[in-house]
């Protein structure tokens, strides 16, 4: 419950701790599909959160920007042990009372969410960014949720860096901002293939 400062306690110890255990130049803080925002109507069903969002940042602040306030604190938390932090694009959200920290990196997967921005809002707003297209370059163990195996042959005819949302590229402007592309094997279906199978 990111309405209780326990919880942020809680969790600023752990990254306190794992930072120490875990070298490296990234922090991946997630952010993505909270499930208080994956409901129609957030604060009817949260209300406790609506309540503490509109006590932290004023009248008509939603949970939203709890959840925003929530990421930025945590980004507070690693950015100064060294580390860059990361955030799945749909952690951060438009039209909120408070901003996402704009050095944080955003990893872009997917623009099928609720509430989905195109890849440019985040470019626009001076993001930088990693390309992650779910449509090219997610490798999903057992195809769940309409996920379909990308092969080697579609990506390197149909994608570039700047295709990082569906098929179609962003403007080549934004190509200082994209820092690349990474290819991801999420093991949603464990069993569906064997590790020799991912690799061929």
């Amino acid at each position: 419950d990111i309405s209780k400062p326990g919880a942020a306690k809680l969790i600023d110890e752990l990254l306190d701790e794992y930072t120490e255990l875990f070298p490296g130049r990234f922090w991946h803080l997630g952010a993505d599909e909270y499930q208080a925002l994956t409901v129609r109507n957030p604060a009817a069903s949260y209300p406790q959160l609506q309540r503490a969002a509109e006590e932290k940042y004023g009248a008509g602040a939603t949970i939203e920007d709890l959840a925003t306030g929530w990421l930025n604190d945590r980004a507070a938390v690693v950015v100064p042990k060294g580390r860059t932090a990361k955030a799945w694009n749909d952690g951060l959200f438009r039209d909120t009372k408070v901003d996402a920290d704009e050095n944080i990196e955003i990893e872009y997967w997917t623009g099928k969410e609720i509430g989905a921005r195109p890849p440019q809002e985040y470019l626009a707003a001076g993001f930088k960014m990693l390309n992650l297209n779910d449509e090219f370059l997610y490798y999903v163990l057992g195809e769940p949720n309409e996920f379909v195996y990308p092969t080697g042959e579609r990506i390197y005819e149909q994608w570039t860096p700047l295709v990082m949302r569906g098929t179609e590229p962003v403007a080549e402007r934004y190509s200082p901002q994209i820092l690349g592309g990474r290819f991801a094997v999420w093991g949603d279906l464990p069993n569906a293939q064997t590790t020799q199978q991912v690799a061929d």
